[in-house]
């Protein structure tokens, strides 16, 4: 065996006593949570209501046995600290890989998803190629190179009005459109971009002495007609976050500490055609990013699963879930009723 096989080898045997020592420590919560619900049978009702209350808040749902889910259902003791935006995320991975079709992910794919805008009547940025290989491509003016099934704007580039580019992610501008060619073709030969597949279309955002200024991203977590929590991007020097909730007051979810600013936000508008193309996707969760520039607000793309959905801290994360939860059942309801 190499010395890099040894190597993993003890990795994974580390990994495997981490698991059982938590699966003895959640066999000795589960233990002590039944000597505390078998105390509070000695109690008067009301304290008794509070102290499964407590108890429910400290048992994650693959701690809570038949015994506890039924218990606490009988006393209508809300479970809440089951509900998780990162495990349902997980799960609904897992389903996908189960049954290969979840409708969220057809929209992932670019032409789908402004075929489905067209349909709604949502603006979104006019077209000039589509899946084409890159060297079809003819880059102009005002315009944006994208990958047709890109993620985290890796290989975005606005072209400016100068003859150069504005690599998205890096926020690095190159002086000619031949390097950011260059660049994207990198991408496609490093395996970064999977597939050489591109599309042109217009820029959405503003120009100042020939460059760009790139527009705002607002990214809004949709549940099924719901907004729970909108993301706003800026990319002018460095990138920064602002987060908010969807009554305009700003979120706490642990992230981005260091790089965070207080945007401008959104409008009330702007946030029901969030709703409405939300609304029309017969899925739980999608969330649905939008491009905002002085003068315009633009659909961008459709992304059924958000990088750094595992980064929210416990509370953010079990609203989420709980956001997802709520419009999983509202899901079920529609498709029942139609």
């Amino acid at each position: 065996m190499s010395k890099r096989q040894q190597d993993v080898s003890a990795l994974l045997e580390a990994l495997t006593q981490a698991e059982e020592k938590v699966q003895r420590e959640k066999a000795q919560k589960r233990a002590i949570a039944n000597q505390v619900v078998a105390a509070t049978q000695k109690l008067p009702a009301d304290e008794r209501q509070a102290v499964l209350e407590q108890v429910s808040a400290l048992l994650s749902a693959d701690e809570l046995t038949e015994k506890f889910t039924r218990l606490l259902s009988q006393h209508k003791v809300p479970l809440t600290n089951v509900a998780s935006f990162q495990q349902l995320l997980v799960q609904a991975t897992r389903r996908r890989q189960l049954f290969n079709f979840q409708p969220e992910w057809k929209l992932n794919n670019k032409r789908y998803a402004y075929q489905f805008i067209d349909e709604l009547g949502v603006k979104r940025p006019e077209t000039f190629a589509f899946n084409q290989p890159l060297a079809s491509i003819e880059p102009k003016s005002a315009t944006v190179l994208k990958p047709e099934n890109g993620s985290s704007s890796h290989g975005v580039f606005i072209f400016d009005e100068q003859g150069g580019a504005f690599e998205v992610r890096t926020g690095e501008t190159l002086p000619t459109v031949s390097d950011a060619m260059a660049k994207a073709s990198g991408m496609v030969e490093q395996g970064t971009i999977k597939k050489d597949s591109w599309l042109l279309e217009e820029f959405i955002g503003d120009f100042e002495g020939g460059k760009p200024l790139p527009p705002v991203d607002l990214k809004f977590y949709c549940f099924f007609g719901e907004v729970g929590f909108v993301l706003e991007v800026e990319r002018a020097n460095e990138t920064r976050y602002c987060e908010w909730l969807p009554d305009g007051r700003l979120a706490e979810t642990g992230r981005y500490e260091g790089r965070s600013f207080v945007g401008s936000g959104f409008t009330n508008e702007q946030l029901e055609i969030a709703k409405r193309v939300s609304q029309a996707i017969p899925t739980p969760f999608m969330r649905i990013d939008f491009i905002k520039s002085k003068n315009a607000f633009s659909f961008g793309e459709f992304t059924p699963r958000p990088g750094q959905f595992s980064s929210f801290n416990k509370e953010f994360d079990r609203y989420l879930g709980e956001c997802y939860l709520s419009a999983e059942g509202k899901v079920l309801k529609s498709l029942m009723a139609s």
